[in-house]
């Protein structure tokens, strides 16, 4: 997808400072807490694989799933540089397609908040509970509607020897969508390469997305303040979600 495309070539360093690792500890964590079993796993929305790659380390037979070729090609080269094998698809996640059902589907770092309109979210749940195993579990993440609305519109500059990045952000509270509009400058040999792109991302309320897994078949287990076990507050930045299919 074109929105992605810039982004792409920049994304691995505006994400360096993340522990993609103790994500997947959390996860984990999370599945031992509701005495959850999963050896199989499709990630949604994966990138450059940062959130995938952690599973396949650990033994999970690893699917990467996600709408940009080019953040695939990138994911694809650091799996072969770990010899793991993991399955990538240029798939879209409201309407993605595997070959058998698997025991766990995730979708990380605001990938749900890019659906613009509730329906997707249904449908993208809707696919999820068809790729699961009776009692499978999905676990997710969005960003918190009172986090994305605070975002005043401001420019940002990142300047370094082989990149500029320039960024607006800006909040309209009556769609509830924070947009970024990114300007790069990217550096190859002696030239650099302009791209401009526009990043758009919706804010749910829980009882939105608690209403829509109902609808879709699941049984909420938990709602959690981001890497802890505690309930979502008001203050929270981001909540995870645990879910489990119910059996067909």
């Amino acid at each position: 997808m074109h929105q992605y495309k810039g982004l792409s070539y920049i994304y691995d360093y505006l994400v360096s400072g993340v522990d993609f690792e103790g994500w997947v500890d959390y996860v984990e964590a999370l599945l031992k807490r509701f005495k959850l079993q999963a050896k199989s796993v499709v990630d949604l929305a994966c990138g450059t694989g940062n959130t995938v790659i952690p599973f396949a380390r650990r033994g999970y037979k690893a699917t990467g799933i996600d709408l940009s070729g080019e953040m695939l090609d990138l994911a694809r080269t650091k799996a072969a540089s770990l010899n793991l094998a993991i399955n990538f698809l240029e798939q879209d996640m409201r309407s993605f397609k595997l070959p058998e059902k698997v025991q766990l589907v995730t979708c990380f770092h605001d990938g749900l908040n890019y659906l613009l309109d509730i329906e997707d979210i249904k449908q993208t749940f809707q696919q999820v509970h068809r790729h699961l195993v009776d009692k499978g579990a999905f676990i997710f993440d969005l960003n918190a509607v009172h986090w994305l609305s605070d975002t005043d519109n401001s420019v940002t500059m990142v300047d370094e020897p082989d990149m500029t990045l320039i960024w607006e952000t800006n909040y309209d509270s009556a769609q509830n969508t924070w947009q970024i509009n990114l300007t790069g400058f990217i550096r190859e040999d002696d030239i650099y390469h302009k791209f401009t792109e526009c990043h758009r991302e919706k804010a749910y309320h829980p009882e939105d997305i608690i209403s829509y897994l109902k609808q879709t078949g699941f049984t909420l287990l938990g709602s959690f303040n981001a890497f802890s076990f505690e309930p979502i507050h008001s203050n929270s930045i981001r909540h995870f979600y645990v879910a489990q299919k119910n059996c067909d």
